[in-house]
Order: C-alpha cells, then structure tokens, then sequence
C-alpha cells in the first residue's frame, strides 16, 4: 500500500525552512516545559570530547525544522549510521539488477586471494549458504543473520560485549581464539541465529564494492544525496584502512577496531565502512531521515 503523504509536508531546499513548535502541532507550553527539563549536550561514547559545542542534533517534521540544538551543521562521525546507507546500496544495486538479495554472495564475489584466510573465502564452510539477505539483516531488527559474531574487536579479545542478547561476548555458536582478525568469518549456518556485528557489515561493504566497481559514495552521492540537497563535499564515509590503523579512534576503547582485514581496496576503489563511520551533520542526516518517513518519496 502506497503511502499518502500529507500535501502540507515539505522538502528542503539548500536550506530548511522553519517551523515553530505550534505550527508542528504541538503544545509550545508543554514543549518550551519539555525542553527545560533536559540537559542536552554532546555524547560521550568511548571518551569522545564533544565540548565547545562539537555537536549539533535537530528535531523535524514533515520536512520543516522545528527545533535545533548545539551545531546542527556540525559534522561529526555516527556510529553505525554505514549500516542504513548500506540498505540503500543494497537497494539501487538490486534495481539496477547487480544482485539478486537471495543468492549466494559468492556468485558475485569469493574473496580467493583477496582475504587474508582460506576460512573466510565465501564459497567456503558456512558461507557457501550467506546470502545478501543473511548479512544485511532484518529491516525490523537491528541483528543480522550471517553468522558473524564480533561487535568490537576490544570485547571480542575480551571475551565482552555490548549487545545485550549476548552477556559472555561470545555466543555459544561461536568458535573463539581471541583473535578477531582471525575470527571475522561466519560460525554458523547463515539464518539460524541472529546477532548485531559490525563485522559482519564490514564484509558486505567488501562484497558491495566488488558490485559496484565504484567508490561506495560516489554511488550514494549520484543517486541519492545529490537528489535530496547533501553536497559530496559535506559529508565523508571513512575507509575501513583508515579505522583499522586508529587505535584510539574511542580513547577508552583501545582496538575497536582490529577486525578490519584486507581487502581495504578492490579495482581500485576505497572500501568504505558498511559498520559506520559517516562524517555527517545532523542537518543533512535528517534529510536522510525525511526520506525513510516518506518512504523514498522526494518532491
């Protein structure tokens, strides 16, 4: 069922138009109340420093910004935002009828000579069966189901974990040898078990980029940033060689990271990060935002 959009909602130009809260339909007293009891200011995830106003979050509606907080232009790094730009890829790459979501990712790319092990080739053990629809997940849910198991490589060695559904850090599906470099391949039969990993993410931009034979966001930037007003130079994508050299990247988080294996770079072109790593503002990310609530619809 097609959605039906509102003929009052909007698109941004260059810039947004504004809105005040009223005209957002909501109650200005009750809102001016809400805003008074919060402490808003920039995270602190893995001991960033966000001070002096190194950060920005906006609050919208039907295309119109109504509010703003710190920067909103400021462009900062966002975790795991690589995953939801990922779908898009993932999107354009089966309408241009580069991948089928339902084969095997082998068909289009092994890794033979490319990975840094044998075991993590594609065409072998669990991952004769992974397809694209294994590894991007379930749109629903924030797990995938690749049988990849590491979230960062720090609790991997550390045998932690930041996922919730999973308290040891290593699933009893999993085979562990402390070393996520090592361990970056699927431990189970693709869609019978279900986890976050970010490694998992880092495979498919890998294979992506293989489908594309182009820069991850050029792609992005042809066909759909340049469509809804963010400009290439306004944001950035980090590479998976940048991040797998920055120890520090989460001061207090030391080897987020060391999972990240070869290839960082196929015919040529840069991987970019499938887990995250998006330099972007929170401006422009609402964009981004404003077209999943339409559901694609732009103007």
């Amino acid at each position: 069922m097609a959605l039906e959009i509102p003929d009052w909602v909007t698109y941004p130009d260059e810039e947004w138009t504004r809105m005040t809260p009223a005209e957002a339909g909501l109650d200005a007293q009750k809102f001016e109340a809400f805003l008074a009891g919060l402490n808003i200011r920039g995270g602190e995830f893995g001991g960033e420093d966000h001070s002096g106003n190194q950060w920005g979050a906006v609050l919208t509606r039907g295309g119109y910004l109504v509010h703003e907080w710190g920067d909103k232009d400021y462009r900062h790094h966002t975790a795991s935002v690589g995953k939801a730009f990922s779908w898009a890829l993932i999107g354009f790459a089966i309408e241009d009828g580069l991948l089928d979501p339902d084969e095997p990712i082998n068909k289009s790319w092994t890794g033979e000579g490319q990975l840094s092990h044998e075991h993590k080739y594609l065409d072998q053990g669990h991952h004769k069966n992974l397809t694209w629809r294994h590894i991007i997940g379930q749109k629903d849910k924030s797990e995938h189901y690749g049988g990849f198991a590491i979230e960062l490589g720090l609790r991997w060695m550390n045998r932690e974990s930041g996922v919730r559904e999973v308290s040891s850090g290593v699933p009893d599906w999993a085979q562990w040898t402390g070393d996520p470099f090592y361990d970056l391949y699927a431990h189970a039969e693709p869609g019978t078990v279900g986890l976050y990993s970010s490694a998992g993410f880092w495979r498919l931009s890998q294979a992506l980029t293989v489908v594309w034979d182009r820069d991850l966001k050029d792609v992005l930037d042809d066909r759909l940033f340049s469509k809804i007003g963010i400009r290439a130079d306004s944001w950035d994508w980090l590479t998976g060689g940048y991040m797998k050299d920055q120890k520090y990247f989460y001061p207090t988080i030391p080897d987020s990271y060391t999972y990240l294996d070869p290839p960082y770079e196929i015919n040529g072109n840069p991987v970019r990060s499938g887990p995250g790593w998006v330099v972007i503002s929170a401006s422009d990310l609402a964009r981004f935002g404003h077209l999943n609530a339409t559901q694609g619809n732009w103007n």
